[in-house]
């Protein structure tokens, strides 16, 4: 199986070792392997474990009672996995497995021109601009970058990063230890997420004003190893991380990166990653969609990229496990002042375009960091029922493998009144006419975007009002009407709800509303409610087509005329019974 990881680089401070602490290259050209020993194990058992295979414990990960162990060179290493499985003290053992960036860098057309003509499309694309009128990023949130390093000198981010990390074990002929960003990657993810506009060309991070905790687990290449990313993951948890942006990927469900996400969120942190760039296979792909983890362990937000034109980017891997969506298609973003190992290839220096899950990923990370900066109280599951729920939902109605719950809408996110409640109505189905007193079946499309699903038949109610045109309540609390079915977060039903007309003629706004019943009505909380305007008359009304008529009648003579008459009330027309409904004529004088 194919497994590889990629994402950006650092400078400065180092980890892995003892509980995740300094990072070393290894001397050891032999296969690597996690062991994930028991909480008993001797220190016998783990030498024991290593020798095993010719090997050493070159590092740990002690927070998740993980070592790598480097066999001898020339072993095999799934013999190597199997002998050391079976070795006392021992829980599970697999290979260190490779990992790999999710962008797309050999797009020649984007790489030759870093502004394309659209600017910061995706900020405006998901309302992040009007949400600025509400909050700004707090220093007092960290957000941490998972990937090739970061160019802290850059002057979109000096004052946004903290002392860089480098996480790198082992690079590729060519690369460097050390924190500094020697690919672009990793320092365009960061400006995605916090660059702060220093200079008149720079550009807008998502997150202005937090601070980026960069850490760098891939080498100048975009390759990496299971055991540095988790490392890397473990380290930004106990270094008061609220956020993790993973934009990178591994086909390789390992027990070690796993458990690293597990220790983050069991520590408060929210991990959210690139879904992967295998919508259309590729070369990194073993198949179309292949899964990508961690974006698809439990509780980490999956992030799927969109187009300039708000559809699914081909590129973007589908599945069950995406929970939004985000722009991920030629965004501008910093890159670094000298050379890279990218711009040795194409990417320009200081500012470029890069499309990628890696590029959609860091936007929700930052709107993430936007929504802690305005309410610092809110649990990783919060936040990721807030995003979901305030999503603008694209393609099929509701949740979908393309969007997830659909595209990530900021201002939705920031203004959402506790994200608690939520609703949008769509009443395009309901009549422009009702006859007075009249009860009428009318189905309202109704979509849950609260942070929580509505149960079948419980307290959740549509209810309605009549308003009249001087704003008065003709009719206040009309039928309420329950959801026969369970609505989840971001799922929409048709629901026929019996409506009665007002008993006076007149124009009148006809008001849906969500109830709460002993809870709260929803637009009390500040959601906007579902309006619709209504005749209310007798109920007739007529539209007439006349055939062409002769130029001049004969006295006294009858002519037959050809009339289509169109009932366009709200009472049907008898041709019998005691009032049948008849077609007349009159004459008018010249003078009227």
């Amino acid at each position: 199986m194919r497994s590889v990881f990629g994402a950006s680089i650092v400078c400065a401070l180092v980890i892995w070792t003892s509980g995740a602490s300094v990072a070393r290259a290894s001397t050891v050209d032999g296969p690597r392997i996690l062991v994930t020993f028991a909480a008993d194990a001797t220190t016998t058992e783990r030498a024991a474990a290593a020798a095993s295979v010719g090997g050493v414990i070159a590092s740990t990960i002690s927070p998740i009672s993980v070592a790598r162990i480097v066999a001898a060179p020339g072993r095999d290493a799934q013999g190597a996995i199997d002998a050391i499985a079976r070795m006392p003290g021992v829980r599970f053992a697999e290979r260190d497995a490779p990992v790999r960036l999710s962008f797309v860098p050999d797009d020649r057309l984007y790489l030759t021109d870093p502004y394309t003509g659209l600017g910061q499309w995706g900020l405006r694309t998901t309302h992040v601009d009007r949400a600025w009128d509400l909050v700004r990023g707090s220093p007092t949130v960290i957000v941490a970058t998972v990937d090739t390093g970061v160019d802290p000198a850059h002057p979109d981010l000096v004052g946004s990063v903290l002392a860089p990390v480098n996480g790198l074990t082992t690079v590729s002929t060519g690369c460097q230890l050390g924190a500094l960003d020697d690919n672009s990657h990793g320092t365009h993810v960061a400006g995605v997420i916090a660059a702060g506009v220093k200079t008149p060309a720079g550009v807008s991070g998502v997150a202005f004003g937090v601070k980026v905790l960069s850490i760098k687990a891939l080498d100048c290449t975009g390759a990496g190893v299971v055991s540095d990313v988790a490392a890397a993951i473990v380290y930004a948890a106990d270094h008061g991380a609220r956020i993790v942006n993973v934009s990178l990927g591994t086909s390789d469900d390992s027990l070690t990166l796993r458990n690293a996400v597990k220790y983050a969120q069991d520590r408060g942190a929210l991990i959210v990653a690139a879904a992967g760039n295998c919508g259309l296979g590729g070369p990194h792909c073993d198949f179309v969609n292949e899964i990508d983890y961690p974006a698809a362990y439990p509780g980490v937000l999956a992030v799927a990229a969109t187009t300039t034109g708000d559809t699914h980017a081909m590129f973007s891997t589908q599945g069950a496990y995406v929970g939004v969506a985000a722009p991920g298609d030629r965004i501008v973003s910093t890159t670094p002042s000298y050379p890279t190992y990218q711009s040795a290839r194409g990417q320009t220096t200081n500012y470029g375009v890069l499309s990628g899950t890696s590029q959609a990923a860091p936007l929700v990370s930052g709107l993430a960091a936007l929504i802690l900066s305005k309410d610092p109280s809110l649990t990783a599951a919060q936040l990721v029922q807030r995003i979901e729920a305030t999503a603008d939902d694209l393609g099929a109605p509701g949740f979908d493998t393309s969007f997830g719950a659909g595209r990530v809408n900021a201002l939705r996110a920031i203004s959402a009144p506790g994200g608690v409640y939520g609703a949008v109505y769509d009443t395009g189905k309901v009549p422009t006419m009702l006859a007075i007193g009249a009860t009428a079946m009318i189905t309202v499309k109704v979509t849950n975007t609260s942070s929580f699903a509505w149960q079948p038949n419980g307290q959740v109610r549509l209810a309605y009002h009549w308003i009249d045109a001087s704003g008065a309540a003709a009719v206040w609390d009309g039928m309420r009407t329950a959801f026969p079915v369970a609505v989840p977060i971001n799922g929409s039903l048709d629901l026929p709800t019996t409506v009665i007309a007002p008993r006076e003629p007149g124009r009148y706004l006809l008001r849906f509303d969500v109830v709460t019943e002993g809870v709260t009505w929803f637009s009390a909380t500040g959601v906007p409610s579902g309006d619709a305007m209504v005749s209310v008359s007798n109920g007739l009304g007529a539209s007439y087509a006349i055939a062409p008529v002769p130029p001049e009648f004969k006295v006294g003579r009858p002519i037959p005329l050809a009339v289509t008459v169109t009932n366009t009330g709200t009472v049907p027309w008898s041709a019998s019974g005691t009032q049948p409904v008849r077609l007349s004529y009159h004459w008018l004088a010249p003078n009227g």
